[in-house]
Order: C-alpha cells, then structure tokens, then sequence
C-alpha cells in the first residue's frame, strides 16, 4: 500500500468504529460504545502524529486542529452517550476520507 491509500484506510476504520459506537448507544450497549469510540480516537490519533506540521504548512496546522477537534467532540459524545457528535465527527471523517480518493486518483 502506498501512503494515501493507508491514510484512507485508516478513515474507513475510524467511520466504521464510530457507525458501531452510535448502533451501540441507541442499543444502550454502554461497553461496546466505549470501546469503539477509543478506536476511533486512537486511530485519529494517528493520523494526527503522522502530520508533519514544517513541511505540511497551513494544510497540516489545519488538519491538526479539526482531529483535536473529532477526539474533543468523541470525548464528550462518550460521556453524553451523544449520537449526534458521533454522526458529527463521521461526517467530517467522510469528507476528508473523500478528499484523499480524490488525490489517489489523481496520482
């Protein structure tokens, strides 16, 4: 695989981990929600500590921010039991998700 095709991959996992998080709160399956929001959060996590913020500029330094941002609203989605700030942060999780297939095809 290469880089971009990691990054997207590492998208999916974290919108599929956060689709299981919000099936788990309108289930009330309180264990499974935490253990797939802190997924979701580990691998936003990732993503953001592979920004590289010198040779990234503005793009990174933008980035940055919207994953602190995600882990800030899955942190509060978590104790709020919040469907909405889960479907809030894979809403976004998509649009970037779609922004790198765009740069893979035009590779």
């Amino acid at each position: 695989y290469n880089p971009v095709e990691l990054i997207i991959m590492l998208y999916d996992g974290a919108i599929d981990f956060l689709d299981k998080a919000a099936t788990a709160i309108n289930m009330l399956e309180v264990p499974i929600k935490i253990k797939c929001i802190d997924k979701a959060i580990a691998i936003i996590e990732e993503l953001r500590n592979a920004l590289n913020l010198e040779v990234g500029g503005e793009i990174a330094l933008n980035l940055q921010n919207l994953y602190l941002h995600m882990m800030r609203e899955l942190v509060l989605a978590n104790a709020k039991n919040d469907e909405n700030r889960v479907k809030h942060v894979i809403g976004l999780l998509r649009e970037l998700r779609e922004a790198w297939v765009q740069i893979k095809n035009q590779v």
